[in-house]
């Protein structure tokens, strides 16, 4: 959850109601509206660089999985059009070829050579394309894992802030 909006929240209910009362144990507090939002906007203005990181990072999230997804599709779609114009390629090779029977013998040994030889190519493109796609998700994977490293000391500080608070 944003902090910001949290602290925001906490401001409209400040701001619509009297002073709040905040209970300690056995002892209850009654503290001005002022010295809270005074806190809260401390909070604010303390709360570290990684949280607007984190922010970032949670905000063009769904970008970077459109456009890895996006390039995965590109790379696996190119590698599919390679093969298929190699595959036929190879086809009118063969066709060409079949005009007697030594010729038809070559041709048949040429156009498999051609059929294995764009299988190849086109298991290659298909491999680099999925290679690319998990290398993209891995370092998705870490930024996702950073923000949620980010989160916890942001929660941390918001805890300790809440603390002092408080007090």
């Amino acid at each position: 959850m944003d902090v910001n909006k949290l602290l925001d929240e906490i401001d409209d209910i400040l701001e619509n109601s009297g002073w709040p009362i905040v209970r300690l144990g056995d002892r209850v507090f009654n503290l001005p509206n002022d010295f809270i939002l005074e806190k809260t906007e401390q909070i604010r203005i303390s709360l570290p660089t990684q949280l607007q990181k984190a922010e970032q990072i949670t905000r063009d999230r769904e970008k970077i999985i459109a456009d890895a997804e996006e390039t995965a599709s590109q790379k696996i779609s190119e590698a599919a059009e390679t093969a298929e114009l190699s595959i036929r390629k190879a086809q009118e090779e063969a066709r060409q070829l079949v005009s007697n029977h030594e010729v038809v013998r070559m041709a048949q040994q040429e156009s498999q050579k051609i059929l294995d030889q764009a299988k190849a190519d086109a298991d290659a493109i298909r491999q680099g394309a999925l290679g690319y796609a998990k290398d993209v998700m891995d370092k998705l994977n870490g930024s996702i894992n950073d923000l949620a490293n980010h989160v916890s000391d942001v929660q941390n500080v918001v805890q300790r802030a809440s603390k002092e608070l408080l007090k």
